[in-house]
């Protein structure tokens, strides 16, 4: 066999293995969508089936980390099953946990992909580093805020590629030192901006953790505390910045109308707008609905990227772009996929093997109150994030056990609030988070550095002004 043949040979293997496993995705979100519904467990046997197909596709690409988690869950699901220690609808509840996940990555790809394209993003981007220092710092972090609710972690590489650009070290020690607190102020405020994603976005995995593990709370009624969050995150890392470098007068650059962002900020708003207008129709919970209608805004927001096209070449263009480009951007998941399917497999079987009257005695017999409860359990999953404990996990485990105590008292818009203002802290101080270690690559220290020195003084007072309400209004 020639050398072409061979390569066209490999091509179309590959080709062939992205598009089975780009369509065992959408399977999974049927089934997903039909468990929502209320389907019967039918459904959960075929989405097992289909995670498993995915993972074996896609198995040598995979991290071995991330392999590590899924060989943990299957050799534990195998384990429990042949003991008889979990029943099927248990196994089913925790396969639905993982098909859910995965339906959410998958979803926000569609909405990441046409925002990847976007002129308006783009613009948006160069808008913000075209100000002023002191306004730049507080437009870089709503924009970053704003940015990571469609991009998720691709906001900061966004972001990230146009501070770069944006700096001009000079040749002078003077001109690098400015040039250099200057970098360090706008990634600083891009990683803050990220970091208060939790705090309310239900494009958030933070969201979706705690909303499928408390299933008696809705996310419109935890919105309004955490978007009053999400405000005080900001607004506390601007005075900071304020603190730290005295205000100069500066003109802005010459992109610096801050009108154009208005669009923007309307998009973000249309997220779960159009998600609670699916969730009255339908009955679904509002978190449901959403990620069914994020890949509808994803799909129409590239069809307005080709307005100028007539009506049948802009769908012809549209039909194009989905055989081309989702294939590649769904697979190329797999490492999340991995990850959160089967971190959130682990998390829900594993909570039927722990007793909660036990540790409810023992909360009892320790004389811990609700605020120290809270502000071990907040410790407990800092302290797991610092030493690479998956969050997924350990955040899954606590509200499962949390909900099954007895005397629980504690409201569960406080437990999702300490979890969210956690998450949100130690996504910018863990050196092992994803976002830290890609922002931190757009500087010139290591992770580390610009997680506990650079951001460590915001990370520390927001954790104090945690505990310490904590401690008085609990």
């Amino acid at each position: 066999m020639s050398a072409n043949a061979e390569t066209l040979e490999r091509s179309g293997s590959a080709l062939g293995s992205r598009n089975f496993s780009a369509l065992c995705l959408v399977v999974i979100c049927l089934c997903a969508v039909a468990r929502e519904f209320g389907a019967a467990t039918w459904s959960s046997s075929i989405a097992g089936i289909a995670i498993l197909a995915f993972l074996a596709l896609q198995w040598g690409k995979i991290y071995r980390t991330f392999q590590f988690f899924v060989l943990v869950a299957v050799g534990l699901a195998l384990v429990l099953w042949l003991t008889h220690n979990i029943t099927w609808n248990e196994l089913a509840t925790a396969i639905d946990r993982g098909a859910f996940f995965t339906f959410f990555l998958t979803s926000l790809a569609v909405l990441r992909e046409a925002a990847g394209s976007s002129r308006l993003v783009r613009r948006c981007g160069t808008i913000m580093v075209n100000q002023p220092p002191g306004r730049r710092y507080l437009l870089m972090t709503i924009g970053s805020h704003l940015f990571a609710v469609m991009l998720n972690v691709g906001a900061l590489n966004v972001l990230g590629t146009m501070v770069k650009r944006a700096i001009r070290y000079g040749d002078t020690e003077e001109e690098r030192r400015i040039a250099g607190i200057r970098s360090r102020r706008m990634l600083t405020a891009v990683l803050r901006g990220f970091s208060g994603i939790p705090l309310w976005s239900p494009t958030s995995v933070t969201m979706l953790l705690v909303m499928s593990a408390i299933p008696s709370l809705k996310w419109e009624q935890y919105a309004p505390v955490g978007l009053l969050l999400a405000g005080v995150f900001v607004f506390w890392g601007a005075v900071l910045d304020r603190i730290s470098y005295p205000q100069r007068a500066i003109t802005p650059g010459p992109n610096h109308k801050l009108h154009y962002l208005i669009p923007l900020v309307l998009l973000v708003a249309l997220i779960p707008s159009s998600a609670f207008v699916v969730s009255v129709i339908t009955g679904l919970k509002l978190f449901s609905a959403l990620l069914i209608c994020v890949p509808f805004i994803g799909v129409i927001w590239i069809s307005f990227q080709y307005k100028r096209a007539k009506p049948s070449m802009n769908a012809a263009l549209v039909a194009r772009r989905i055989g081309r480009s989702f294939p590649i951007t769904l697979t190329n998941q797999r490492n999340e996929v991995a990850l959160f399917a089967s971190s959130g497999f682990i998390g829900v079987i594993l909570i039927p093997l722990v007793d909660p009257t036990w540790i409810n005695d023992w909360i009892q017999y320790a004389n811990i109150g609700d605020g120290w409860l809270m502000i071990i359990i907040s410790i407990t999953i800092l302290s797991s994030s610092l030493i690479a404990i998956n969050p997924i996990i350990t955040v899954t485990l606590i509200l499962g056990i949390l909900q099954q105590l007895p005397d629980l008292t504690i409201s569960p818009v406080i437990q999702v609030a300490v979890i969210a203002l956690t998450w949100a802290v130690f996504s910018g101080l863990s050196p092992f988070t994803a976002a830290l270690r890609f922002i931190a690559s757009f500087s010139d220290v290591s992770p580390a550095v610009f997680g506990l020195v650079w951001n460590g003084v915001f990370n520390l007072t927001i954790l104090l002004a945690l505990y310490t309400a904590l401690l008085v209004f609990l």
